[in-house]
């Protein structure tokens, strides 16, 4: 029995995937490949502050410790006041409407100043009729009024580049895509805390009476 159970323990040490280790290398540390090594939060998570950080635009990638490895694809970037930044990055796979879905790389810091840009609006960076408003909590919001059809948009730091998009907090991120199948309202958000955005359709007026009605029939049918 004993020589069973220690098999078994071999065997699930020879199945169990090891636990990598993520860094950060940037503009602030010299791009070391592992300049400063992140903590694992043991739930698919890691994290790190970095003190030290002069108040500028930095670019950085998180990175297995060598350059075999990085996220994003194009450099990732923030804005630093002076004071210590965590920095976040995310490894499990999310269904919770944001995207990307998967290697999420969050911020402390905030640049506040956000511009939807698209093929709806205008690819207008510094637009002043397309600035994004704070919810709180690092999320910006923009409602927009849009005609039918498939349509490309990503946030950006107003007057630049610099956005979360597709691939997440990258120069130039890749861009969404939002469909609409009639003249509807759409909100756009993005979550600088988190790296990411997403866009949810408004019902039309018609779909949502379609929808009130189907939850009264069914609350008729619990009774």
């Amino acid at each position: 029995m004993k020589k069973y159970l220690f098999m078994l323990m071999v065997l699930a040490v020879m199945v169990a995937p090891a636990s990598a280790d993520f860094y950060l290398a940037g503009s602030f540390n010299g791009w070391n490949a592992a300049g400063n090594l992140m903590t694992d939060n043991l739930d698919g998570t890691h994290s790190v502050t970095v003190s030290g950080i002069t108040a500028d635009r930095h670019e950085f990638k998180v990175t297995d410790g060598t350059w075999d490895v990085a996220f994003p694809g194009a450099n990732s970037w923030l804005i630093a006041d002076g004071s210590d930044v965590t920095f976040t990055f995310d490894t499990n796979i999310a269904s919770d409407g944001w995207d990307p879905a998967q290697y999420r790389i969050g911020l402390s810091a905030d640049p506040a100043t956000w511009t939807l840009v698209g093929d709806f609006i205008s690819w207008d960076n510094a637009a002043p009729a397309q600035a994004m408003t704070s919810m709180g909590g690092g999320i910006y919001k923009y409602s927009q009024t849009v005609s039918a059809g498939t349509y490309g948009w990503k946030a950006v730091m107003t007057g630049t580049w610099d956005a979360i998009g597709s691939d997440g907090r990258s120069i130039n991120a890749g861009n969404m895509s939002v469909t609409t199948t009639g003249t509807q309202v759409v909100d756009f958000y993005v979550d600088n805390l988190n790296g990411t955005v997403k866009a949810v359709v408004v019902p039309e007026p018609a779909t949502m009476l379609l929808l009130g009605l189907g939850s009264l029939l069914a609350i008729r049918r619990k009774k």
